[in-house]
């Protein structure tokens, strides 16, 4: 009896705790007659929550002018009643419309804010937070910045705490106006050392500087999220990782994401160790850049549609383009106005790390491997298709190339220099253009062996390449397939 009691009293406590622990407040309860702003009324709020450990202080649907907040307890939601419904509209003091500093488990859900009057900062900021975040929150017309994850302290002096676990879904930034040059940030931002920082079912329209932002920020996730502009080609791009920092292990990872309309979809520079999975960058000019030369990006299922214009004339520039290591699997391009240059970006340093384009990999335009010895010195292709697009390379002296179980579709290999290169494993060249040579080669490309491969239609297999065993060449093309 003692032992059924004793459990009774447990259950009803957690279940207190759990359900009627924290109160649920409206802002209005506070706000003072005679206040045309509602500043003061949300300050008073947060602080009574604060004192009590943490609570929800809810805004009803209206138009509510505002300054800066901070929210300075921990355990804090503040509760609209829906995106375009709730609308807080910034007054002209410049700060974010809500900040927090060393909390955990701060929340904002379901309202607008309109930053079109506040100076430089806008939207929200997590400085040293954990486990807090926002969901369905939408900043417009920011002037430098929307939504920011930092370590970095909000008028701390330079001061930093751990942020880790933070989470914005379903979050939108429209509009904001500047960029660095006001020492504004991304849109969309995790930086200053940011742990696991995820962001989902996100949107950026028409936002001045790179909509999505990784810098120096281990372990952030962008899961779903667009980036897009309908006003022409922004200067910028729709996702960027960098870190320069070496004592951070800086990963971050692209799952589902979209670009559209800008300079670089899909960016990549410094010690920034990314992944792509299920991507698409449409429209873009580069569809994905790699500028660092050491570590490996990782891309699985991406397509890169209309974009390549303003380089069709450039061999170390492309719709994708890499100075380092990347591996890639089922990347399409589709329409594409330029070249891809892998490994070559520029006169970027060598690296000894392998570049795989592999399997289920399929390219419209050629696909530079190699330019005057720069990137990866090893390049494999195994299963790639290529359709009226070549592989080229020029002064590779440093470069190893080894194609296998690849399709070659009115498409061939045109180089000159390589230090190695081997055509093999089922490679299958096909072309309805009897006068073609499938592997043509000029200056001193006599290090390439075919061996093992299919040749059909082509007038000769190669100019200068050496013949191994396994060669079959036909002259007549077999029918439609």
């Amino acid at each position: 009896m003692i032992r059924r009691t004793l459990m009774t009293v447990l259950l009803v406590t957690v279940w207190l705790s759990d359900g009627f622990a924290l109160p649920v407040v409206s802002v209005l309860t506070y706000r003072k007659p005679g206040e045309t702003e509602l500043t003061p009324a949300i300050n008073r709020a947060i602080a009574d929550l604060a004192k009590r450990g943490g609570g929800t202080i809810k805004y009803p649907a209206g138009r509510f002018v505002q300054g800066p907040v901070e929210i300075i307890g921990s355990s804090i939601t503040l509760q609209g009643a829906g995106i375009g419904r709730t609308i807080i509209v910034r007054n002209a003091q410049r700060g974010y419309a809500f900040w927090a500093n060393r909390k955990k488990g701060v929340f904002i859900r379901d309202l607008s804010i309109n930053c079109d009057q506040s100076p430089v900062e806008g939207g929200l900021y997590w400085g040293g937070c954990t486990a807090s975040g926002a969901d369905r929150v939408a900043v417009q017309n920011a002037d430098a910045s929307s939504f920011v994850v930092e370590n970095l302290l909000f008028n701390g002096n330079g001061e930093q705490a751990v942020s880790d676990r933070n989470t914005l879904r379903n979050c939108q930034a429209s509009g904001q106006k500047r960029y660095h040059e006001a020492g504004g940030k991304s849109p969309f931002i995790a930086g200053g050392y940011a742990r696991n920082t995820r962001f989902e079912s996100c949107t950026a329209t028409d936002c001045v500087g790179d909509a999505f932002d990784s810098d120096n920020a281990p372990g952030t996730v962008f899961l779903h999220c667009l980036a897009r502009t309908t006003k022409g080609i922004s200067p910028y791009a729709g996702f960027w990782s960098e870190g320069e920092q070496s004592d951070s292990d800086h990963q971050v990872t692209w799952l589902h994401c979209k670009a559209v309309g800008f300079r670089v979809g899909f960016g990549v520079s410094e010690r920034a160790k990314a992944t792509i999975r299920n991507g698409e960058a449409e429209n873009c000019v580069n569809a994905i850049k790699g500028l660092n030369h050491h570590y490996r990006i990782q891309i699985d299922t991406f397509t890169a549609r209309n974009c390549g214009k303003t380089l069709e004339a450039t061999d170390t520039d492309g719709a994708l383009v890499f100075s380092g290591p990347v591996t890639m699997a089922r990347v399409k391009t589709v329409n594409t106005l330029a070249r891809n240059a892998f490994a070559n970006y520029g006169g970027g340093s060598s690296t000894n790390e392998e570049t795989i384009i592999g399997p289920g990999c399929e390219f419209d335009k050629d696909a530079y491997i190699s330019y005057e010895n720069s990137g990866s010195r090893r390049i494999t292709v195994n299963g790639a298709t290529f359709r009226g697009a070549n592989i080229r390379y020029y002064n590779g002296h440093l470069t190893e190339l080894l194609v296998k179980n690849s399709q070659f579709i009115n498409s061939g290999i045109v180089g000159a220099r390589i230090k190695q290169s081997r055509i093999t494993e089922g490679s299958r060249f096909v072309t309805t253009d009897s006068t073609r040579t499938a592997i043509q080669l000029s200056l001193d490309s006599y290090n390439t062996t075919v061996e093992n491969s299919t040749f059909e239609g082509y007038k000769s297999v190669t100019n200068h390449a050496k013949l191994g065993t396994g060669i079959r060449q036909t002259h007549r093309r077999p029918g439609p397939r």
